[in-house]
C-alpha cells in the first residue's frame, strides 16, 4: 500500500502541473497528493512496526488488509472528488458529495480503530525487541490514535478552524489558534518520532551511552504528549473563550 501511494503521489503531482482545475483556490491534485503522501509514510511504517510485534500472524494478516484496504478507499476517493473537480472534505453540496464525505468518515475511524487493535493485542506479549524501542512503539501508535480522532472535531464542526486568527505556522499557513490542522499533524506524526526515540534510545543503551533508555523514550513521550495537548488546546480556545 506504501507503494501504491508513491506512485500515486506521482501521478497527482503530475496532475498539479498539468490540469488546471482548482478547488477551494488551490489546485485540485494537491489535496490527493499530500494524502497519497501520508497515506504511504504511515502504513511504511506500520510496515516497519509491524513486523516487531508479537500478535498472531493471521490477526495480523487480518487487520494488515483492514488497514490497508482502508487507506485504498480512502485515496480513492479523495482522487475521484478531484477528477470531478469539486471537494472531498466538509463538502455537502449533493447527495453524493455527502455520501462520500461519510463513507470516508466511517472508513478512517474503522482504519483508526484496527491500528489501536493491534497495539492492545501487542500489549499483552512480550515484544521481541528492546524494552524502550516496544515502548516507543505502543506510545507512538497510542498517541497516533489521539491524533487520528482529533480529525474528528474538524468533521464534527465542518471545518478546520473555528474563529482562527493570529500566528501561524509557517510555510504550511496553518492557524495555530482556531486551527486544528497542527494538532492533527503532531499526533499523526507520533507514530514515527516515538518509535524512532524508542529505537535510537535502545541502540544508546547497547552502546552504554544512554544508562536509562525506558526512562528516556518516556520523557520524550511526555514531552510530545504536552505538544500535542497544548495544539490542541489552542485549537478548541476559541470554542471556550
Amino acid at each position: 500500500m506504501a507503494a501504491i501511494n508513491v506512485t500515486l503521489f506521482g501521478a497527482f503531482t503530475a496532475g498539479i502541473v498539468l490540469d488546471p482545475t482548482t478547488v477551494n483556490g488551490e489546485p485540485a491534485w494537491l489535496k490527493p497528493a499530500k494524502f497519497a503522501a501520508s497515506i504511504a509514510l504511515v502504513n511504511a511504517t506500520l510496515g516497519w512496526l509491524g513486523i516487531h510485534l508479537s500478535i498472531e500472524e493471521e490477526f495480523r494478516r487480518r487487520t494488515s488488509m483492514i488497514i490497508g484496504g482502508g487507506f485504498l478507499i480512502e485515496i480513492v476517493l479523495i482522487g475521484g472528488q478531484a477528477l470531478r473537480g469539486v471537494g472531498s472534505h466538509f463538502n455537502r453540496s449533493t447527495t453524493l458529495d455527502g455520501t462520500i464525505g461519510v463513507i470516508m468518515g466511517v472508513t478512517i475511524v474503522v482504519v483508526t480503530c484496527s491500528i489501536a487493535a493491534l497495539a492492545v493485542r501487542a500489549r499483552r506479549t512480550e515484544f521481541d525487541v528492546h524494552p524502550a524501542f516496544a515502548t516507543g512503539i505502543l506510545l507512538g501508535i497510542g498517541l497516533f490514535v489521539v491524533g487520528a480522532f482529533e480529525g474528528g472535531v474538524m468533521i464534527a464542526i465542518q471545518s478546520r478552524t473555528v474563529d482562527a486568527a493570529g500566528q501561524t505556522v509557517p510555510f504550511v499557513g496553518w492557524h495555530v489558534v482556531g486551527g486544528f490542522r497542527l494538532a492533527h499533524f503532531v499526533g499523526l506524526h507520533a507514530l514515527q518520532v516515538l518509535p524512532l526515540a524508542g529505537y535510537f534510545a535502545a541502540r544508546g543503551h547497547h552502546s552504554d551511552t544512554i544508562v536509562h533508555p525506558h526512562r528516556a523514550v518516556v520523557l520524550v513521550a511526555s514531552g510530545y504528549g504536552l505538544l500535542l495537548a497544548g495544539s490542541f488546546v489552542l485549537g478548541v480556545a476559541p470554542l471556550v473563550v
